[in-house]
């Protein structure tokens, strides 16, 4: 599991301080416990706040930035393949 880092207090959320659910926390256990859900430790803090449905509004809304957020190389290919609904003539200026 990758981390979360809550805004508010400024914790990392991990497998081990996740809230559940309650109708899920069973669940939860199971996987857990089988190894099947385990915590990724060694992340990077500096790219935490960036999220995936952040960059999908940005490219769908022609919005300047969202290539500095994603890795060397990726946001080539998605102009290339004009993936995600892009398009250059969307683009705002």
């Amino acid at each position: 599991m990758y981390p979360y880092l809550d805004a508010d207090s400024g914790e990392f959320i991990n497998s081990e301080n996740l809230k559940v659910h309650p109708r899920m926390k069973e669940l939860y256990k199971f996987f857990k416990k089988n190894g099947r859900l385990i915590n990724i430790d060694d992340f990077d803090k500096d790219i935490l706040n960036i999220f995936s449905r952040t960059v999908l509004k940005m490219i769908l809304n022609g919005e300047n930035g969202w290539e500095e957020m994603l890795p060397k190389g990726i946001a080539n290919i998605i102009k290339q393949k004009r993936l995600f609904g892009y398009s250059r003539s969307r683009i705002k200026k």
